[in-house]
Formats: structure tokens, C-alpha cells, sequence
């Protein structure tokens, strides 16, 4: 019996040439982002201005509502941003330390611009960072990260899938002890979904973030950040911007008045051409014939 995933093998025009085993850094490119990317050149051509109106104001949710199905997440939870860098320092900045609760907890194997952001807002003396060493450069013992997370734990970002080694992190038993101790958890998903079976529901998760530039196989510029809802009137972020604005087209003046639910969450103007090349790889992308 033929594998019916062969079937896929045609979308995909690089592996036609090659074998492609490299998508841990750039998934192939499937062959209708060709039709996405002109779709997005002759709306900007067609409709001009209008074509804010007619979509692109809604993609950073409606991709992210895409994604949602991909990582188990309900309908309402994600919105897009360029790369997980820019998601990690939003929600980072939704929090002043207060006491001792100020303690950041990662793990020496995470990835460098996801702790390059973290200990640059250390910098002014807000926040402690505790980096839990690797023995062996490859996996990260849990009991030691799980020793590590205290009452004076504010965040936990930690990798579900350890970019280095593909080593897979027990990220329920991380979050429950977070959890257990009053810390947040910001679960990197981005080596992980795609290849590995999981629900940010399920794990109760209160942040995660990825993209879709490797194993989901939709290029470059359109990373996504899961907020848990119960979380989306608590927090103010102050990496923000007009589109986090409850009445971004009424142009107030400062302060912000933030928006309702996860739309609190961006911030600038999006990414459009990325958002249209990762859309082309949802899961309603229909199978080939």
C-alpha cells in the first residue's frame, strides 16, 4: 500500500531537487505560497488602501485563529507578530516585579535570542535571571529545573523541544510546578509544533509562543503568541502599539486604552505578506488531489 503522505511530496518543489532535512531551521516552501504571495501583490495592487478593510486588519487574529488548531488552543487566544523575540518582550513587559517575586528560571539550552531578550531587561536590576546548566549540552535535568522554580519565580520560559538537540521537555510537569508556586509559564513551541502531538489547553500554559518558519513550513516573518484567557484583562503590555488601542482609528492621545481580549496583544503594524505565506500552510490548506 502507497503512504498516503507521499501524496505531499509534490507540494513541496525543493525535494523534488534534494533531500530536504533541514526543516529545524527553514521548512520548504510549499508551492501554493507562490499563489499566497501574488494574492497579497495584486490586493495591494487592486484595492490600495481598502484592502485594510477587506482583511489584512484581521490577520494577526485570523492566522493566529489557524494556529490555534495546530497547537490546541480555543479560537480567540493568538495573535501574530514578526518572530517570537518581539512576543517574548511583549509579554515581559506586562509585569513590574514586586519584592522578591522577580526571579526569571530558563535553562542554559534555551535559545539565545529568547535569553538575549530576558537578560537585557535584567539589566536595570528588576528582574534576577537563574539559568539551569545542561550536564551533558543536550537535555536539562528536570529535577534540577524544577528545584529552581520557587516563590520568588515570576516567569518560566522554557522550550518544548530544545532547539540544540531536539531533546523533548516535560513541559506538564514544569507548568504544574510553576503553577504550584504562583510562576507563569512561556512554553516555545516553535520546535515542537508540527512534529509533536500537544495542547496548550491541555497543558495549561499561560503564554506560548512559536512560528512558522521551520516544521510549519510558512516562511519568515510570522511568529505567534498564545495568551490563556485568563489572562487577557489582567495584563497591559508595554511593548505596544495603535493596533492594541480599543479605537485604534480615533488616534487619542496617551495614555493607551487597551482592547478587549487578545487583541491587547499587538502592537504595530503587521507583517502582511508574512501572514499571507504562513495562512497558505493552515490546516484548512486543502490536501492534494
Amino acid at each position: 500500500m502507497t503512504d498516503e503522505l507521499l501524496r505531499w511530496r509534490a507540494e513541496f518543489p525543493i525535494v523534488e531537487s534534494c533531500t530536504y532535512l533541514i526543516s529545524h531551521s527553514l521548512g520548504a516552501m510549499p508551492r501554493g505560497a507562490y499563489d499566497s504571495l501574488r494574492e497579497y501583490a495584486d490586493v495591494w495592487a487592486a484595492r490600495g488602501v481598502r484592502a485594510w478593510a477587506e482583511g489584512w486588519w484581521e490577520m494577526p487574529l485570523t492566522v493566529g485563529d489557524e494556529v490555534a488548531k495546530i497547537i490546541g488552543a480555543p479560537a480567540g487566544t493568538i495573535v501574530m507578530h514578526q518572530n517570537v523575540s518581539v512576543c517574548q518582550s511583549l509579554i515581559l513587559s506586562c509585569f513590574e516585579p514586586e519584592g522578591r517575586r522577580n526571579k526569571i528560571v530558563y535553562s542554559d539550552l534555551e535559545f539565545p535570542s529568547v535569553m538575549y531578550a530576558y537578560e537585557a531587561h535584567a539589566r536595570d536590576g528588576r528582574f534576577r535571571i537563574e539559568r539551569v546548566p545542561s550536564d551533558d549540552g543536550m537535555t536539562v535535568p528536570l529535577d534540577k529545573f524544577l528545584a529552581a522554580i520557587d516563590e520568588e519565580t515570576l516567569l518560566v520560559p522554557v522550550s518544548h523541544v530544545l532547539f540544540k538537540s531536539a531533546f523533548l521537555q516535560d513541559a506538564r510537569a514544569i507548568t504544574e510546578r510553576a503553577h504550584e508556586v504562583g510562576a507563569l509559564v512561556v512554553l516555545d513551541t516553535y520546535q515542537s509544533a508540527g512534529t509533536v502531538p500537544f495542547s496548550v489547553t491541555d497543558l495549561d500554559v499561560d503564554f506560548c509562543t512559536g512560528g512558522s518558519v521551520k516544521w510549519l513550513c510558512g516562511g519568515p516573518g510570522a511568529g505567534y503568541l498564545y495568551v490563556h484567557p485568563r489572562l487577557h484583562e489582567k495584563l497591559e503590555p508595554k511593548v505596544t502599539g495603535w493596533m492594541a488601542h480599543e479605537s485604534p482609528f480615533a488616534f487619542e492621545l496617551p495614555p493607551i486604552s487597551y482592547a478587549k481580549g487578545i487583541a491587547r496583544f499587538l502592537h504595530g503594524s503587521p507583517n502582511v505578506p508574512g501572514l499571507y505565506a504562513a495562512r497558505e500552510r493552515s490546516p484548512s490548506s486543502k490536501p492534494p488531489p
